[in-house]
């Protein structure tokens, strides 16, 4: 066990995540975690059963890597991460489980095939039902994107040959096949993390909560990221299933405030988002609240303001968390493509809350993410600006505008002068 002790401390490729964990997408795609590489799948929920899923010869070659010290495609998002000095989540998940869990590492089989898998973490996004489509977003994970991708840009067929989808909405849980495959590991379950689609609004994540509930389960850490804009499902309230869970907590998919929330995530009443704030922070107190935006040259320079703006009406605690995610795909939207006089404009704002001291390490960190995106030439990762890219970010966004009767320069007129200098040097 030593040995293994040092490997969790020591190695930059290890990670307790194949040996404790299941993720699957709505495509019904088996992936290491949510920031594995979703075009390198290590199987399929089709599987005759959740320990042959994880014993695919993908899965075997990646618990081999890991031990060996052998960098693996599927995990190059975490290793990218680690490079901008942040912490990733296979940091994160060995030093919250790692230890706890090295004997089922040890137990591994020299081909990389295990015969026990413990559950603790699940992660499970059954379907693509949402009832938003934003723009960072696409139909793989949102039911009305995919009407609209069907409807007015290509067709249903199309879906399939772009997106590998049957049908408008997708799920990994067809007939309830999957959940009869989990239910005899829920009861080891640790953590589970909700995402979509938009979870709140998925009967399996009622049916899993009612699981844990009829078996007592009320310690088990429950992490939501959600669009936070609606709180009930038929006739379920999930205000009142968070009143009996001990460790809830939400990071919220919020990119912004009033109407350019409204215009980058299509369906939100930013009135609503506001309420519901208020309503967690009243009822049920003990939900911790954090904020996971996807920035973008769409938000960019109004972010940091938006935050500000929560934090001084209490609805974000300064001392909190924040998941900051670096928008990559589409990649025409990816604020490392701008010019440095446009990163020069937005990146104090970012500078001065990195810098500011009355918010965590952790809210500092996030901030830092996107500072080092926005400071030409001080990373060697960093991307130069990329004319084209802003050309199709202007185009692609025209091409959406006209479909759903919006313009970008009535929401953001700060991308004008943007839009006028990509026309002068194209």
């Amino acid at each position: 066990m030593e040995n293994y002790e040092q490997l969790l401390n020591d190695s930059k490729v290890f990670c307790i995540l194949p040996w404790i964990h299941f993720h699957a997408l709505p495509n019904k795609k088996v992936l290491p975690c949510c920031m594995g590489e979703s075009n390198k799948p290590l199987g399929t929920t089709d599987s005759e059963s959740i320990l042959s899923m994880m014993n695919s010869e993908e899965y075997k070659k990646l618990r081999l890597n890991m031990l060996n010290g052998v960098k693996s495609e599927e995990c190059k998002r975490c290793y990218d991460i680690e490079s901008y000095g942040s912490w990733s989540l296979r940091q994160s998940q060995n030093t919250v489980r790692g230890k706890a869990s090295l004997d089922l590492v040890e137990a591994t089989k020299s081909d990389g095939s295990i015969d026990t898998f413990k559950l603790k973490y699940l992660d499970i996004r059954f379907s693509n039902i949402c009832n938003m489509k934003c723009r960072s977003c696409g139909p793989e994970f949102s039911s009305l994107h995919a009407q609209e991708y069907a409807d007015k840009k290509w067709t249903k067929e199309h879906l399939k040959i772009w997106f590998n989808m049957d049908d408008i909405v997708s799920s990994c849980n067809e007939n309830q096949l999957l959940m009869e495959k989990l239910k005899p590991y829920l009861k080891d379950t640790e953590e589970v993390y909700f995402a979509g689609g938009e979870a709140l609004i998925t009967p399996e994540h009622y049916e899993l909560l009612d699981f844990w509930l009829k078996h007592k389960k009320y310690d088990i850490d429950i992490t939501y990221t959600t669009n936070f804009s609606v709180f009930k499902y038929k006739n379920k309230n999930v205000i009142n299933y968070w009143k009996k869970f001990k460790k809830v907590k939400i990071y919220a998919s919020l990119d912004a405030n009033g109407s350019l929330a409204e215009y980058l995530r299509k369906g939100t009443e930013w009135e609503e988002i506001e309420n519901n704030v208020k309503r967690i922070k009243e009822e049920v107190p003990h939900v911790e609240f954090n904020l996971t935006p996807t920035i973008s040259i769409w938000n960019v320079h109004n972010f940091p303001d938006f935050f500000k703006d929560w934090v001084n009406k209490g609805y974000i605690n300064p001392q909190g968390d924040i998941r900051m995610n670096l928008l990559t795909h589409p990649w025409w939207a990816n604020v490392q493509i701008l010019p440095f006089w446009y990163k020069s404009k937005v990146a104090p704002k970012w500078i001065e809350i990195r810098n500011d001291k009355l918010f965590s390490q952790g809210i500092r960190n996030g901030f830092s993410t996107v500072t080092m995106a926005l400071e030409v030439g001080k990373h060697p990762k960093q991307v130069q600006c990329n004319v084209g890219g802003l050309r199709e970010f202007f185009d692609e966004n025209e091409k959406l505008d006209k479909i759903r009767n919006e313009n970008i320069f009535d929401v953001i007129p700060e991308l004008e002068e943007l839009y006028k200098w990509t026309k002068d040097n194209s």
